[in-house]
């Protein structure tokens, strides 16, 4: 099982009160809408508890064939300003991936900053890692479209 690992930062500024942002993030179904990373594919929520000590159970991957599970477990949230998770992204039985990942929120005097640092550990090589990175990188650009319409 070959090893791969990187720490993945990414940070955005949204023209909308952290509260606003907070909530894209905690509500499961708008969640579902903006964090699939292409029109091909989908993010079914199944379960969600975000907070503190809280767990989530997801689906994602091909429109009507999602055959990875994601498993969540929420550590720190603090409403508007910290979400901190581990989520285990699984084929089968099949470990693929693993990361610990922070969500900051900061007011800054245009809206928010967003920063997303993810701590990936990939049991399928540097495309685990690539994933983590194009998924979030997509994600975020769904979620600018959502909260900021052309």
């Amino acid at each position: 099982m070959p090893l791969h690992h990187d720490t993945i930062t990414l940070e955005r500024t949204f023209p909308v009160p952290a509260a606003r942002l907070f909530q894209a993030f905690a509500d499961p179904r708008e969640r579902e809408v903006w964090s699939a990373p292409s029109a091909d594919t989908e993010v079914r929520i199944d379960s969600s508890d975000m907070r503190s000590g809280g767990r989530e159970a997801a689906r994602c991957g091909a429109k009507g064939a999602m055959k990875w599970r994601l498993n969540v477990s929420y550590h720190v949230v603090d409403q508007d300003r910290l979400i901190t998770f581990t989520e285990e992204l699984r084929d089968g039985d099949d470990m693929l991936t693993i990361a610990l990942i922070s969500v900051e929120f900061a007011e800054v005097p245009d809206g928010t900053h967003l920063k997303i640092t993810d701590q990936v550990a990939s049991f399928v090589g540097p495309d685990g890692v690539a994933g983590h990175r194009e998924g979030y990188t997509k994600a975020l650009e769904n979620l600018q479209g959502l909260l900021v319409p052309a």
